[in-house]
């Protein structure tokens, strides 16, 4: 009986930190939510990305590493997207206050027509845990004129609906 008693303790003992784990905040190995996070194409961004869209920030800023042009988005960051338009939410492309050229232009026809097509991977993808954080926001895609010239991604901005 006396073994029985002690078992069950043990067992609440654990079953107590498992729940006051699991409220404390990220796992072990995880990252904490920031407001602002760099674009890289791995896995750990996903995560990243997920742990900020879940906590309680307004906005999340997410720069880039790389030149990265309107047209040629990463395919990782349009899974994000697509979840934001399939929570309702909209994609904006904001220009450069200068004005965009007939190049840029051409650049932001081919990244709205054919960029933003959602296949049905993509829209898979987009059913997935990970990417329902994102459907309480919406997404801005902002453009710079970069030294060349040239229109490329400044940062996407997530602003919660």
């Amino acid at each position: 009986m006396k073994t029985l008693y002690n078992q069950a303790a043990a067992l609440a003992i654990c079953a107590a930190m498992a729940l006051a784990g699991c409220a404390s905040g990220p796992a072990p190995g995880g990252s904490p939510a920031k407001p602002a996070l760099e674009f890289v194409d791995l896995q750990s961004f996903d995560s990243e990305l997920q742990t900020s869209l879940s906590a309680p920030l307004q906005k999340i800023d997410v720069a880039f590493l790389d030149r990265i042009t309107p047209s040629a988005m990463p395919e990782r960051l349009q899974y994000w997207m697509n979840a934001v338009q399939a929570g309702g939410g909209s994609v904006k492309v904001v220009r450069p206050e200068s004005g965009a050229t007939t190049r840029s232009l051409l650049l932001l026809i081919n990244l709205l027509g054919s960029s933003w097509t959602a296949s049905e991977a993509i829209k898979g993808m987009s059913a997935q845990a990970k990417y329902k954080a994102a459907h309480a926001f919406d997404a801005q895609i902002l453009l710079k004129v970069d030294d060349k010239g040239e229109t490329v991604v400044d940062r996407v901005v997530f602003l919660k609906k």
